[in-house]
């Protein structure tokens, strides 16, 4: 999940500004990049702070990063008309740039419905900020396993439930369906959020190879995509509403690099995530909800009862795309 937010990080925040120094009308203007992805109920692990770069210049943390800024998280209830601060991030003393709140600064930690606001000012920079309010958790979750057609259980109700799901290639990228979701997505809809699945191999699938029948790399164990499905403006995108009133979340065989145990985790996440994931498959420039900088402050809620479930991936092939 870290190496996936660096991954954010790099291409939402460094990345964009470059493409803007390509120009020989426009003159290039440093800006600090904020990104930080947070769930409900938990605290702040990792929250990347860098400036954007030359196109000369390496993209990476360990150049771009930036250490020693004033970074303070603050917390609105629904209530209340003003923000309070809740604490002060500190820096991992080995990882340049990156800042964490620790649990016991944050006791209350991310609650459904509070707003929530980044504050940072660092050196002579302009001072940036972001917002963002915790969604509510995913609600009527109900998920099958499509191959046997049987509704799964997940691991809050029955920890040693697992399925096995049997991986095949297919010749398009959904012509194979292994799992599918569906929940109430009315409320999702009314506050234009989304809601995702991520799947999370367990840590020998991605340390031993022998999971893997061809050829790959190191990056290929440690970014894991995190699939999503995006509620789209019928207008804009043509589909029929009723398609996304009560919606499915299909899991494809090409989701399933790793054999072996995995878990599957559905959450809802917040307005800004969406717009984000909208611009990013959109093809515009990426959105950002930053002010005076660049980035993405987000929220996502996976407390759900029904939200996790453990599956045993079995390949009925000798090798994986």
């Amino acid at each position: 999940m870290k190496t996936y937010i660096n991954l954010l990080v790099l291409t939402t925040a460094l990345i964009t500004i470059m493409s803007c120094e390509t120009g020989s009308s426009t003159r290039y203007e440093e800006k600090l990049a904020l990104f930080c992805y947070a769930k409900a109920d938990s605290t702040i692990d990792s929250l990347y702070l860098s400036r954007t770069g030359g196109v000369n210049e390496s993209i990476n943390m360990e150049n771009l990063g930036l250490s020693g800024a004033t970074v303070t998280l603050s917390v609105k209830a629904p209530s209340d008309s003003v923000y309070s601060i809740v604490g002060i991030l500190s820096e991992y003393p080995d990882k340049k740039g990156i800042y964490f709140l620790p649990e016991a600064d944050f006791p209350d930690r991310f609650i459904t419905g509070y707003w929530y606001r980044i504050d940072v000012t660092y050196n002579d920079h302009e001072a940036i900020y972001a917002e963002s309010v915790c969604p509510p958790e995913l609600t009527g979750i109900i998920v099958k396993n499509v191959e046997k057609d049987a509704e799964m259980v997940s691991i809050e109700e029955d920890p040693s439930a697992v399925d096995t799901l049997f991986y095949r290639r297919g010749e398009s990228f959904d012509d194979i369906e292994l799992m599918r979701c569906r929940f109430d997505s009315l409320l999702i809809l009314a506050e234009h959020r989304m809601a995702s699945f991520r799947i999370v191999p367990d840590e020998i699938c991605r340390i031993d190879t022998s999971f893997w029948l061809e050829d790959t790399t190191e990056t290929v164990w440690e970014d894991y995509p995190i699939e999503t499905r995006i509620f789209k403006d019928t207008e804009k995108y043509g589909h029929d509403l009723t398609d996304y009133y009560l919606r499915s979340m299909s899991i494809y065989w090409y989701a399933l690099y790793h054999e072996g145990m995995h878990t599957v985790i559905f959450s809802a996440t917040d307005a800004a995530f969406r717009n984000y994931m909208e611009s990013f498959y959109g093809g515009e420039e990426r959105y950002t909800n930053v002010i005076n900088g660049i980035g993405l402050f987000t929220l996502s809620n996976s407390s759900a009862v029904r939200n996790r479930y453990r599956i045993y991936v079995r390949s009925l092939e000798n090798k994986y795309p």
